[in-house]
Formats: structure tokens, sequence, C-alpha cells
């Protein structure tokens, strides 16, 4: 519904502080009757806000160079004294906190600093010993004249990053990455501003974070909690394009005073020309203009004296690259029967698609706010048959036929994982990075192993950590998990429910949207379960050469699409 003209007036007048005492009494009894009001109320009070810190930090905000000790702790908003405001609107709480909220973000936009977090501004560093974050991935670099080689797992210290071709992302401490594409400078003043003095710069938020300040000469960029684009350069000509989210562009002026904001979300793009004033100017948004994030280095394949069917055996067919992952609408309960999912699997394959052999798979994955549930039915000449013991020899699991699992539960990694085992590196004589190293540790990349344990019946799931298969446990608390076999004896079903804190995700968990990674081993053992046989291989990486093993390197999991 669009207010009336009169309402927006009132607005402002109230948001520049020049209100009357008549707007004051009809400003409260308006948020208390017209929920469309106080809604509209809120974006223009939040706008205001944010725009008076971002000017009255501006106002005192050091040049790019030198740095100066950063922002006085005098509060700066002035003579105006909006506690008319905040009483009057206590009254009407009972709207369910939405006007008790306003008055608390107006009031603090006005009156006091808010936290760093979400409103940034640069402070004194020790350029020396303070490593604000680091170089994820240096490619094809060129140093500018003067500057020093950039390489992956760099550490990335406040100053300037100057590059003359190439590209660099970097992950600050928190969270916050950052795409330079050369020729570029990029001026660091902390883990929360920057500026851009030449190139093409992409920041991307994590989630529930805001407050990221990205200037250029002309123009001052505020993330709103998003991913966007700054390209800067010669003319005083500044680009400003938002992938996602929303941020407010604003040209810069010779004084102090309050300028209007651009106001851009997802899909927008426009320039700041000194030519037209430095008033924003829409221009085409274009997905591939700019460099969002550099990819890892394709994966080095070993000359194996494989035939083709050992090859096929060895590496898979590559059928599917991707699998969704489900929504479970209702309860899941862990009996071998899968009456809870959906009936398309998420992918089906038989090992030898023109042979009789009786070994196929079909799988089907499926999450919630607390679990990750894997199902499949397996066809299996000798099904459930494994001797594997789970106490002595958990790591050899899969060797007596079972199901195993990769999958990446983190969301900040996105897809394509990227992680190597350290029998990676030295079976090619390559010399990790500390960057490397520690990547192969994330404890949120797990590889699953579930097997029927045939002399106790039991259920088996062995996990382990981090592409170094670190801290293996065997049957976590809260994991259940069921075998049943075929009325035919030809195959089984398997069915895990398995807690998201096992995956380390608790506190992030995958959620609509997400593309992470995951790849499926099915294997088949003799008839005494004790001697592996054969395997089918699927949910790969088609960009990943084919010939790399799925446990030592993640970039070859394929992508889990979380719908």
């Amino acid at each position: 519904m669009r207010l009336a003209n009169d309402i927006l007036d009132l607005f402002s007048r109230v948001a520049d502080g020049v209100q009357s005492e008549d707007d004051e009494r009809r400003l409260v009894a308006l948020l208390k009757t017209d929920a469309a009001a106080r809604e509209e109320f809120q974006r223009v009070m939040e706008l205001h806000s944010t725009l008076h810190w971002m000017y009255v930090t501006a106002a005192i905000r050091p040049q790019p160079r030198p740095l100066s000790a950063g922002p006085s702790q005098t509060d700066s908003g002035g003579g105006w004294q909006p506690r008319w405001i905040a009483a009057a609107l206590a009254s009407v709480l009972v709207l369910g906190g939405v006007v008790g909220g306003i008055a608390t973000r107006f009031v603090a936009g006005r009156q006091a600093k808010p936290a760093a977090a979400t409103s940034p501004a640069p402070a004194a560093v020790d350029r020396t010993s303070d490593v604000i974050g680091m170089i994820e991935r240096a490619r094809l670099i060129v140093p500018a004249a003067g500057g020093k080689a950039v390489h992956d797992g760099d550490p990335v210290h406040a100053g300037r990053l100057a590059i003359a071709a190439g590209v660099v992302e970097l992950r600050l401490g928190n969270g916050v990455r950052i795409v330079l594409e050369g020729p570029g400078e990029l001026e660091l003043f902390g883990e929360m501003a920057a500026f851009l003095h030449a190139g093409k710069a992409v920041v991307r938020m994590p989630d529930g974070m805001k407050g990221f300040r990205l200037d250029t000469a002309t123009t001052d960029v505020l993330d709103l909690g998003t991913e966007f684009a700054v390209k800067t350069g010669q003319g005083l000509i500044t680009d400003v394009q938002v992938y996602d989210g929303e941020v407010l562009a604003t040209r810069k002026s010779g004084d102090t005073g309050m300028l209007f904001p651009k106001r851009l979300v997802a899909g927008e793009a426009v320039r700041f020309d000194a030519k037209n004033g430095g008033l924003p100017e829409p221009i085409p948004y274009s997905e591939g203009r700019f460099i969002r994030s550099v990819p890892s280095l394709p994966g080095v394949e070993l000359p194996y004296p494989l035939t083709p069917e050992e090859r096929v055996q060895q590496f898979g067919q590559m059928l599917f690259d991707s699998m969704p992952v489900m929504p479970a609408e209702r309860p899941v309960t862990i009996d071998g029967s899968l009456e809870e999912w959906g009936r398309d699997p998420g992918f089906e394959a038989a090992r030898n698609p023109d042979s009789e052999d009786g070994k196929w798979a079909a799988g089907w994955m499926m999450y919630d706010a607390e679990h990750l549930y894997i199902g499949a039915h397996v066809g299996d000449p000798h099904p459930m048959q494994s001797v594997i013991d789970p106490e002595l020899d958990p790591e050899d699991g899969w060797r007596g036929g079972g199901l195993q699992v990769r999958l990446s539960a983190d969301r900040t990694m996105g897809w394509p994982a990227d992680a190597n085992a350290p029998s990676y590196y030295s079976a090619r004589r390559l010399e990790p990075t500390a960057s490397d190293r520690a990547k192969a540790e994330n404890p949120r990349l797990s590889h699953l192993t579930m097997w029927h344990h045939a002399p106790t019946g039991r259920a088996c799931l062995a996990i382990a950590q981090g592409m170094n298969l670190q801290a293996l446990a065997v049957n976590p608390a809260g994991v259940t998990g069921a075998f049943r076999r075929d009325a035919d004896g030809r195959g089984y079903v398997v069915e895990y429910a398995i807690p998201l804190r096992v995956l380390h995700a608790e506190d992030d968990p995958p959620r609509k949207g997400d593309q992470l990674a995951a790849a499926w081993q099915v294997h088949w053992s003799d008839a005494a379960g004790r001697i592996w046989q054969d395997q089918l291989v699927e949910i790969r990486n088609p960009h990943e050469p084919h010939g790399i093993m799925v446990w030592e390197r993640a970039a070859t999991w394929g992508r889990a699409e979380y719908r």
C-alpha cells in the first residue's frame, strides 16, 4: 500500500529533526493505528540512522594514507535529541515490539555509535604485526612495481595490496571475502573497511553479517548484508554492481554535508561519473563482468597403468554431477523402509549397465533443522554379509560391502570443496602450503562409512573428518541407522539419521539454496563379506580430472543441492 505524500513528508521532517509538536502527536497516533505506516517508518528510520552514522564518520574518517588514530570517542550527533520519539513509541510496544525496535535503532543511530561489526570506521593498525586475514588463492599474479609476490596462504596485514595482473582472493578473519582483479590496488583498514584505489573488487559477506564499507575516490559503498562488486580507475568513475542483498552507494562531496544515497539491490548496477556531477546513472547489470571467486587449481592425475574397465572400477563413470537434498516434510523413522522418502531418488545407476550382475544403487538425501538423512537401495548379490569388526577395524568397514558418503557441511566453502588429503601431495611430489594443511583439517568435511555387521546384526557407521581422516568415531551418540534385506535376497535398504552436530554444522546448518559438496561410493564384497570386489562411484565434479580418488581430493565431489 502506497502512503500519502503528506505522511511521507511527516516522516522526513522527523528524520531531519525539524518536526513540530503537532507532527509529534500525529506520528504517535499514526504508528498506533496504521501497520503500513509503521513498516514504512521503520524503513525510513533505518535509512536515516545508517546515513547519519556514515556521514558522521565520514567527517572524521582518515584519508586512505596516512592512517589516523580512528574516530573520536566523543558523540558527533549534534544537538538533535529525539528522546520524545523513544518515549512516545514506548507506549505502543503492544504492537509486537515493532515500534519499540524502531525507536531503539533510531535513537542508537542518532546518539550512540553502532557496534563495529555493523558500522565500520578505519582504526589505527600495526602494519607489521596485525594479521587480519589470509590469501586464500592467488592466480597468475604479476606484482605491482616495487611490490612483492603474492602466494596462497600468505598472511594479509592492514595496508595496501597492489597487483599488476592476475587475481587474488582474500579471506579476512571475520569471514569476509574480497576478490581483487589486477591491475588493482586495495587498501585495507581492518576487517570491516577498505579503500579501492584502482581495479575491480568483489566483496562477499558471511551470512548474517553486514556493515563492510568499500570506498573509492568518488564513492562510498556501505554493505547491508550482500555480495557486491566495485570498479574504479581513471576519470574518477566508479561502477557498483550488486549480486545479492543490498548496498548504499553515495557520491562524495567536497564538504561534510549530507548527500542522498542510492540504494541498490541484487541485479542492479550504477555508475558514478564526475562528468555527471557524480550522480548515479543506471548501467547494464552483467553477471560475468567481475571475477567472484578464484577457482582452485585443477587436480593432478597419476599415471595409473589401468585398463578401461579397471579405470571405471577405481574412479567411477561420472554419470551424475549433482543430486538434490530435499527437506524432510514429516518425521523420519529410521527402520530401513524409506516410506517417508520421495518417490524419485537423487540418483540411480548400475555398476555395469549392460550386465545382469545385480550391482546397482539408488540414493536419496534429506535434511531438517537437526539432522541429515541418507537413504539407499542397493542391489547386491551378497547383501549385508560384512564381517568387518566395527570395534577393531572401523577404517576398513567398506571392505565387506556397504555405503560411503563423503560430504561437506561447510557453508563458507561452498562448491567445489577445496581441500586435499596429505597423500594427494606426497604421491604427486607436491609441497602443500600452510593454507593447504589447514584446509585438510576442516572438521566439516566428513567421510561416512555405513555397513551391516553380520555376526552381531548391528548397523555400523564410522565417521572420519577432514581430508586427513582424523578423529575416527564409530556409531557416535545420536546417530541412528537401519539395514533391511530385500525379500529376494538380492539387495538391501540402508537408512541413517545423522545429527548436524556430528557433522560440526549445528551452529551454521545447511539451508535451502545451498550448493555443497558430496560424493557417493557403493561397495560390493565376496560372499564371505571379507574381500572387496567392486564399487560404484557417483556424484562427481565433471570439471576435475577423472583419474583422482574421491577420498584424496574434495574438489572431485559433486554438488549436493539443498532444495
